[in-house]
């Protein structure tokens, strides 16, 4: 456990807006993008090449205030029956430049809320999906849902369907807090749909909690630790709550002054990463925990952890298909980002162009330090030599001035340089985002107020 005067020290020194790096370059440097781009790209995918699904699925019937996400508000079940046709023609378009089915290892349907969708939307997508591509036989399949609106039977229906991983959104457990930021909650209901999940088979539950919440503290966090005591799921994702009003309007509605401070904020972190400690979950990456038998936990010991858009994944560098409003690709080396808003995205794939809001087509540059910057913040680690020869570069050479800087982080106590690796200690995990920054060559300080502090 850290003493006061880390803390206090790592707040002053570190608690500065950084990017989260589930990109790089970062989306700031994302713009206009070609046509061109999706035809050159899909046709570069190695088809004996396992590839990976991403479905935004963007519709929420209650806007929770600390939200980040691209969602569309609506409470009316009609509007999937423009949405749902369309997603599915989006899918014809872009997979009629193959002359083959990929092979997909990895499926994920994330929002919004995914379960705002109807039973006969899924059986839709599913059908569709597997017409279109080749699922491998122990191809993950996930969603992040909402525990508050999973009916009588759904469950059941989409595990039927092929699911075998969920997500469920929590966040916190108290109601003061579920007041504030306008999200109502049941725990017993939580702790039902849970159970029904491992009833059902889903070989892994994960929960999502965020701290830096109106009215959280230290002691009031409690009970989101004990509730996860109670349903022991596999996975955790403990997300520090990003504040950035100037990009998310809504969040203005919530009451600052209720904000948890960076030092509670901290402190709620050190309580529950040492609580899930007590219950056997070890540390994966920079925020999430996993039971030891989780295969996230088995890569981060062998540091064979990768991220992309979806989180943390065991399966490095699939080209990522994405399909559905402000969906981001990234297929041979180029990010693309449907369009946002509804209009838009629905007037590329009925014309058949503009296809995307903005994107990025990767330098030689780019993949390297995207792959030192992912293997801190994957795996806390970087080895000189793997780098070297996967991309052809003399490390000590290309990256002194990045070495220079490692060499501060690691006097200042917060990891180890070696010739052969830099190796990220306890309080450099406070820290990774910064420590990951060294190799950013966009980070320009003008454009800070673009990403949430780091602590």
């Amino acid at each position: 456990m850290l003493d006061n005067a880390t803390v206090a020290d790592l707040i002053a020194r570190y608690n500065s807006p950084v990017p989260r790096y589930t990109s790089y370059p970062t989306a700031l440097e994302f713009g206009p993008l070609a046509d061109t781009a999706l035809e050159d790209s899909y046709r570069r995918i190695e088809p004996a090449s396992s590839v990976s699904v991403y479905v935004h699925l963007p519709f929420c019937a209650n806007l929770c205030l600390y939200c980040g996400c691209n969602v569309l508000l609506s409470r009316k079940k009609e509007v999937l029956d423009e949405y749902i046709p369309l997603l599915l023609k989006e899918i014809d378009r872009k997979t009629a430049l193959l002359d083959y089915r990929p092979r997909v290892s990895q499926l994920h349907f994330g929002g919004g809320t995914p379960n705002f969708l109807r039973l006969t939307d899924w059986d839709k997508i599913f059908a569709h999906l597997r017409r279109r591509f080749d699922f491998v036989a122990d191809a993950e399949i996930s969603a992040e849902f909402d525990p508050m609106v999973v009916e009588d039977g759904y469950l059941e229906h989409v595990r039927g369907l092929g699911m075998n991983r969920m997500s469920y959104g929590v966040q916190d457990v108290t109601p003061k807090v579920l007041e504030a930021v306008n999200r109502p909650q049941d725990v017993a209901r939580i702790r039902d749909v849970v159970v029904e999940s491992r009833r059902l088979g889903f070989s892994s539950v994960n929960i999502d909690l965020i701290y830096g919440l109106p009215h959280q503290t230290e002691a009031s966090y409690q009970a989101n630790l004990e509730f996860i005591g109670d349903i022991k799921p596999e996975r955790i994702a403990l997300f520090s709550f990003a504040h950035v009003p100037w990009l998310k309007h809504h969040q203005r509605r919530l009451d600052v002054q209720a904000l948890a401070r960076a030092e509670e904020k901290l402190r709620i972190y050190l309580g529950a990463r040492k609580h899930f400690a007590g219950l056997g979950y070890e540390q994966i990456g920079m925020d999430h925990f996993g039971l030891k038998h989780d295969t996230l936990t088995r890569a981060f010991h062998d540091k064979t952890l990768h991220r992309n858009f979806m989180g943390y994944t065991t399966q490095k560098t699939l080209d990522m298909l994405a399909f559905g409003t402000s969906a981001i690709g990234f297929v041979s080396g180029v990010y693309m980002q449907n369009h946002v808003k509804l209009s838009g995205w629905r007037s590329a794939i009925n014309d058949g162009r503009h296809w995307f809001e903005k994107g990025y087509i990767m330098s030689d540059e780019d993949r390297v330090r995207s792959e030192i910057i992912t293997a801190l913040m994957a795996n806390f680690y970087v080895n000189f030599t793997q780098i070297e020869n996967d991309y052809g570069v003399d490390f000590h050479e290309h990256f002194a001035p990045e070495l220079a800087k490692l060499q501060q982080f690691a006097d200042e106590g917060h990891g180890e340089l070696t010739a052969e690796h830099f190796t990220v200690n306890e309080t450099g995990g406070f820290i990774i985002r910064h420590i990951a920054s060294v190799f950013d060559a966009y980070r320009k300080e003008s454009e800070q107020k673009a990403f949430s502090k780091a602590i």
